[in-house]
């Protein structure tokens, strides 16, 4: 055993596997052949980011499969997670905002994970460390091993919109866009065009070349 972390489940790391058990219970939800330095949990307890020594994978994690199972195997449930990504980038901080997970490299790059696309917040001339976000201010902040502190402007309108789509929740994304300022709205069209979503993307759109 290398450590336990918290969330919604238990989770247990050792050198080559990290196992998730009930927390009420104490079975086991699911057995992962992985060599685990941290696990992330969003907020809503439907995601989580599992971090290795240089990739990150997130997973979906299906309560109601988990409720509902009627047998498990030796390495538990089967369907009490999907996996939704891959990614070979070493993680040194992270949280997540909705569904959009938010990171810090060993490149010093603070970066975000959606949908399958990775976008550069800001390249950093330092390694810096996660601290939070503000949705009122829509900043990010860090510091680095100094106390000092740094924030970044990321807009909650566009992460809350993209968490909308890759919900396929249309409704609200749509509530959503007319507060998204023009000038982010063609880097979401292109974000809407990879999730294959390309008649919205071609309406959000504010340039005429990805337009025609």
């Amino acid at each position: 055993m290398e450590g336990i972390e918290g969330g919604p489940l238990v989770a247990a790391r050792s050198a080559n596997a990290l196992c998730f058990f009930d927390w009420e219970t104490g079975s086991l939800i699911r057995r992962i052949e992985i060599s685990a330095k941290h696990v992330y949990w969003s907020d809503n307890a439907e995601m989580v980011a599992i971090a290795s020594e240089d990739a990150f994978y997130i997973l979906k994690y299906n309560k109601e499969a988990v409720e509902n199972v009627t047998a498990a195997d030796i390495d538990g449930i089967e369907d009490a997670f999907d996996v939704v990504g891959e990614v070979q980038e070493s993680i040194k901080t992270a949280i997540w905002i909705g569904d959009c997970f938010i990171f810090t490299t060993d490149l010093n790059r603070l970066n975000y994970y959606v949908g399958g696309e990775i976008v550069t917040i800001a390249h950093m001339d330092r390694p810096l460390y996660l601290l939070g976000y503000t949705p009122k201010e829509s900043r990010l902040y860090l510091c680095d091993k100094d106390h000092n502190f740094v924030s970044y402007r990321l807009l909650l309108s566009v992460l809350e919109y993209q968490t909308a789509v890759m919900r396929r929740d249309f409704d609200t994304a749509n509530t959503m866009l007319p507060v998204i300022p023009r000038d982010h709205r063609t880097r979401v069209a292109h974000f809407l065009e990879k999730q294959g979503f390309r008649k919205q993307a071609l309406v959000v759109s504010q340039d005429p070349d990805h337009r025609f």
